[in-house]
Formats: C-alpha cells, structure tokens, sequence
C-alpha cells in the first residue's frame, strides 16, 4: 500500500468544501486515505461569532418622551448571565438562536422595542410606549458614576454609543455590533470518528470540544493538551471529510460560508508506527 495514501496529518479549510455552509462543510480530498484505525484533532482555527454580556454591562440606560416628561433618565436591566447564542430567532431564514438576545432585550422592559436590522448588522430601539413618543439612548456622562465598570453598559454592547444619543426620535438605530458574546464551547464533530466512551449527550462523533478563548470577531487556535486517538467510524477509505460545529446549547454554531475555519487531523495506521504519525 503506498504511503502516499496514508498521510499522517490532513489540513482542511472550509474555504476549499465542496459543498455544505460555515458550520457544517464537507471537503472531497484528491485522494482517499486507507488503512487508517485512530484518528484526533490535532489543531483547529474557529472564528468567535457569539454575544456573552457580563452582568455589569448588563443595564441600558435611555429616556423616552412619555416617561417623566422625557427629562428623567429611565433604564432596564438584563437580568440573565447566559450566554446569548445569537441575536435573532427566525428559523424560516435558518436563524435557529437558542437564547435570542433581541427576545431577551424585549421581555427586560415594556416601554421599547427592540429589533435587529439584518443588512445593516445593526439593532435598532423603537419608543413603544403610545402616543408617538420619542426616544434617545442616555448618554455616558448621564450614567450612575458608583456603577462598577461605568466605561461600559448595555447601551455599549448593543452599539448605542454617544455618535447616538442626540436627538430624540420613533425609532433610534445603533452603530456596529461591538464586542459581544457567543458560545463558551465549540464541539466538533467529524465524519470518520467514533468516540471510545459513551456519552450522556450522544456526541459520539465528537473529535474535540474546544473553549471559545477568542473576542468576538477573533479567532480561537487551539491544540490539545494531548491526544486521545478516536477510532475510526469504519476501516475502509475516507475521501470526503465532513465537520459540524455545534455550540454548548448543541445548536449549529453560526459560522458563515465565508467565514474562515481550520482544522488539523492526525492519523495512526496502526499501534507500531507512533515514530511516523505521531505529531509530538
């Protein structure tokens, strides 16, 4: 058997799948790998797209005309330290947030409307309260000084900063998403493992489970403390390699087709060869 089809490391990109989206790709490599019986992510490269709002950040600070004659400083707190898994809900376009951070916004208060500008990536506050209020989100120097953090506030991670807090309007819309959260953890699943454990969540097919170390809009490299060999689903040849990231919630983790991933499998062929496919 030649060794060119028993490789002991394989790169994949999602920018080279052939078919599939951010999240759930596969790639059709130019040629199978045979013989190969354990397998282990040996590094991976995840991009941060989720939203976490610290619970000192979490209190949104606005005036709306209907309320105090519009001249005393109102606010609402987001009572919840869990982990937004994205902004919208709206599975008839494939957004299928387990912990919706506009939902969440919208049940914190009554008197606003909370809504997310998908082409624009911006969310916008609409006075809610009747009788064609306007709203104005409050701005720094009119937050609490005792409050820990002052620097910060929800009106800050939702992109309502000072450029905004002119004047009053119907409907007030934010700058560009700033540095919000997302899930704590990527599991990654991939098409030629089975795990040697059996697992109370059925992630048989999980290769890693990684921590989300990244800000949002960064990157996440990350190489395990050591290798665990996962054995392979089958011993025949693999020449179409398929990953799946999932958040801690187990939802698809939204990464965009265009969004940029990498992953590094090694391969052992059998238990004699460690001197050849070990990465260490």
């Amino acid at each position: 058997m030649s060794f060119a089809n028993q490789p002991s490391r394989l790169l994949i990109s999602s920018d080279d799948l052939s078919f599939g989206v951010g999240n759930s790709f596969t790639c059709t490599l130019p040629e199978p790998i045979t013989g190969a019986v354990k397998a282990d992510l040996l590094r991976a490269v995840v991009p941060n797209t989720g939203y976490p709002i610290p619970p000192y950040q979490s209190v949104f600070y606005y005036y709306i005309s209907t309320v105090g004659g519009g001249l005393t400083r109102q606010s609402f707190t987001l009572n919840t330290n869990q982990y937004f898994d994205g902004i919208i809900k709206d599975t008839a376009n494939g957004f299928y947030s387990y912990f919706p951070l506009i939902t969440a916004l919208n049940a914190a208060q009554s008197v606003l409307t909370f809504d997310y500008n998908e082409p624009l990536n911006r969310i916008t506050m609409t006075a809610s309260a009747g009788g064609g209020a306007t709203v104005r989100p409050a701005p720094r120097a009119d937050w609490p000084e005792n409050v820990p953090g002052r620097a910060f506030a929800l009106n800050t991670r939702l992109g309502f900063i000072d450029s905004n807090t002119g004047a009053s309007a119907t409907t007030i819309t934010a700058g560009i998403l700033p540095n919000l959260i997302r899930s704590k953890v990527v599991y990654i699943l991939c098409n030629v493992v089975m795990n040697d454990s059996i697992t109370t969540d059925g992630l048989r097919t999980a290769i890693a489970k990684i921590p989300q170390t990244s800000s949002y809009g960064g990157l996440t490299i990350y190489q395990p403390p050591y290798l665990n060999w996962n054995r392979l689903i089958t011993q025949g040849s693999y020449q179409q390699i398929t990953i799946s990231l999932l958040d801690d919630q187990y939802q698809p983790y939204p990464v965009k087709t265009d969004e940029f991933c990498e992953f590094e499998i090694c391969f052992k062929y059998s238990d004699f060869e460690d001197s050849r496919t070990s990465p260490r």
